[in-house]
């Protein structure tokens, strides 16, 4: 027992972390990587270990004896047998299944455990041994499907089955293009492992810092068809404007596969909507077939984080294909991140907000909490609400929009974004303040001409939907003002504040507002949307409005 260590850690899964001690930044970045970041109240902040985030620790190289080794030598108490002896467990699960080519070029399941195969997969067929090992001979097909399978039995697949080459293409980055350190980093750490295990997996990086840079660099190293799937139709005409930017691209051998115009090239840029559209809810999506069908040499999905779930079939037919996840953060609010492990790719690089900003290559942010109390007639209206409206009720606080007119006049001088989740909020505050509103509704056409002209510094101040919670390039944002967000998303937070994080001639400092109503279940939901910072290494500056 050693009081004066700044880790509890307990059975149940959780370590609770003294942020105060003094080897609080010693001991942070391995408790990062072995577990998850669940809540945060005052000084001490819960992390939760999980199958998913020891064996993304096994994927950078951590093992069981170091692990063991870090929790005896800074916990406050004996760590328990029973978690050590799960997590020891877990690690040795890490390497236990394999796929393999063999030298006949069939396609093999590996396990150095004989009998699990046939225990987690009675319906596989036959199991046959080599000596060491047990394996089953499977069609190439059931690849994505077969480890999607084995990771829902708590088993993770290292995949080294290969890849198909695409059709080539000629690609080049244009002279001078040069990549930052990290960028570079991640592109190495994608592929270098052997030609069997390299190409697949997922590249973490905090919104601002230039993922689709690292996108780029893949297309040019491996000057393969490409097909690059996007959230939105913003983040689409991005990466098109990026990609026509940075390579020797000509214009036959790129399109934009959208509802306007629906065209393959040897890269070609769509959406989640696109490849999830249907005519009915009963019928066949509308254009899968027609991707399928294209020799693709990778496939980039950005913000993989949002992969729709019915897209996760696609992605499982496709594992003989390179695929590069993109994102700043792999939480998922459906619990669902196996399904990204697996189908994607596990974590191949990640670097946080803080070394960036350290490094000055993004802005830094400060992050602020008003709290706003209701007035006293909608203070008493919250209480009879059900607890979905209450959320929803805190959320559109109108005292809010006194402290609005606070910032603004504070910030007058500096280019400012106001972000929402409710569409009748935003459009009252369009009309308060006179500032356009961006929504999903909004055409492309205007939508474009809005932010161009907010680039320009035409206008000064952008009132934004949910759309700020996904690809947009909007250099020069200095504040950020959120004044309502979903329910406990911790993505959603990230990718807002990401909206300042671009580093800006005028000012290496950004401002990050989220007005909050206290003492109802907006704050309750709040905490948790700020966990993703937090864990980055940043604070919450509270302030009591009024």
């Amino acid at each position: 027992m050693n009081p004066d260590r700044p880790l509890l850690i307990q059975g149940d899964h959780y370590i609770y972390v003294d942020t105060t001690h003094p080897e609080y930044k010693i001991v942070l970045p391995v408790v990062q990587e072995v577990s998850d970041l669940v809540k945060t109240p005052s000084s001490i902040h819960i992390y939760k270990i999980s199958s998913h985030s020891i064996w993304y620790a096994c994927e950078q190289g951590i093992e069981f004896q170091e692990a063991s080794r870090f929790f005896h030598t800074f916990s406050k108490l004996q760590p328990p047998s029973t978690l050590m002896d799960w997590m020891k467990s877990q690690f040795e699960r890490y390497d236990i299944l394999k796929i393999v080519l063999d030298s006949r070029n069939r396609m093999k399941l590996v396990s150095s455990k004989k009998g699990l195969l046939l225990s987690l997969l009675p319906d596989g067929g036959d199991c046959l041994t080599d000596g060491e090992n047990e394996y089953m001979v499977f069609d190439p097909s059931y690849r994505g499907r077969l480890k999607k399978r084995l990771m829902n039995e708590g088993y993770p697949v290292k995949d080294f089955g290969g890849y198909e080459q695409g059709a080539g293409i000629d690609i080049s980055k244009k002279e001078g293009i040069r990549l930052r350190p990290y960028q570079k980093e991640a592109c190495d750490a994608f592929m270098k492992r052997s030609s069997l295990d390299g190409g697949a997996g997922v590249v973490i990086l905090p919104c601002g810092s230039g993922k689709t840079m690292v996108g780029i660099e893949l297309l040019t190293r491996l000057r393969q068809e490409t097909l690059i799937v996007t959230p939105n139709d913003t983040s689409l005409r991005q990466w098109f404007r990026e990609v026509k930017q940075h390579t020797s691209v000509s214009d036959e051998e790129i399109s934009m596969y959208d509802s306007s115009k629906k065209e393959l090239s040897p890269i070609t840029i769509t959406t989640y909507q696109m490849l999830t559209h249907k005519r009915s809810k009963s019928g066949e999506f509308s254009h899968l077939k027609t991707f399928r069908e294209r020799q693709w040499g990778l496939v980039i999905y950005d913000e993989v984080h949002l992969l729709p779930a019915p897209l996760f079939r696609f992605a499982a037919e496709l594992q003989s294909t390179r695929r590069l996840g993109l994102t700043a953060t792999c939480v998922r609010e459906d619990g669902r991140e196996g399904d990204i492990f697996s189908l994607i790719g596990p974590k191949r690089y990640e670097a946080g907000i803080k070394m960036l900003e350290e490094n000055q290559w993004i802005a830094s942010p400060t992050c602020k909490e008003i709290r706003v109390p209701f007035c006293d007639v909608d203070a008493k209206k919250y209480w009879l609400l059900s607890k979905k409206e209450q959320f929803r009720h805190a959320s559109e606080n109108k005292e809010k929009l006194n402290v609005l007119d606070h910032i603004l006049k504070k910030h007058s001088r500096n280019k400012v974004l106001i972000i929402g989740s409710y569409l009748d909020q935003l459009e009252m505050v369009k009309a308060h303040t006179g500032f356009p509103l961006v929504t999903g509704k909004t055409p492309k056409e205007e939508r474009e001409r809005i932010f161009q002209n907010f680039r320009q510094s035409k206008i000064r101040v952008l009132i934004l939907s949910k759309v700020a919670n996904l690809a947009l390039d909007l250099p020069d944002a200095e504040v950020g003002i959120q004044l309502s967000g979903a329910f406990g998303s911790r993505q959603e937070e990230a990718q807002r504040i990401g909206r300042l994080l671009r580093k800006s001639e005028k000012s290496d400092d950004v401002t990050f507002y989220t007005l909050v109503t206290p003492g109802t279940k907006e704050e309750e939901r709040a905490s948790n949307r700020q966990l993703f910072m937090i864990e980055q290494g940043y604070e919450y500056k509270t302030e009591e409005w009024g």
